[in-house]
């Protein structure tokens, strides 16, 4: 059995966002920074296994899409304010 095929969706969204949003306007930090801020969101999302990402973006509704990604925004904000005041020095 390959168990590499699955993954939670919710990383494909953290990193998306991450990239888009947190990346550009963060300049000079590191990218423990950057996986830092992507465990601390993630461990404060619930799980949601696929196996392949076309499955989810097909079965998602778009209020339930929209949820998913304010959820995102959120705990990456709060991610982020978290290692800014708690580890700024370190990276």
């Amino acid at each position: 059995m390959e168990r590499s095929q699955i993954h939670n969706y919710y990383e494909h969204l953290v990193f998306d966002y991450i990239d888009q949003h947190v990346v550009p306007n963060a300049v000079g930090k590191s990218d423990d920074y950057f996986l830092d801020i992507a465990c601390i969101a993630l461990n404060k999302l619930p799980n949601r296994y696929v196996r392949h990402e076309v499955d989810m973006a097909f079965f998602l509704k778009s209020d339930e899409r929209s949820e998913m990604k304010k959820r995102v925004r959120e705990s990456i904000k709060e991610a982020q304010g978290f290692i800014d005041e708690n580890f700024e020095n370190r990276h």
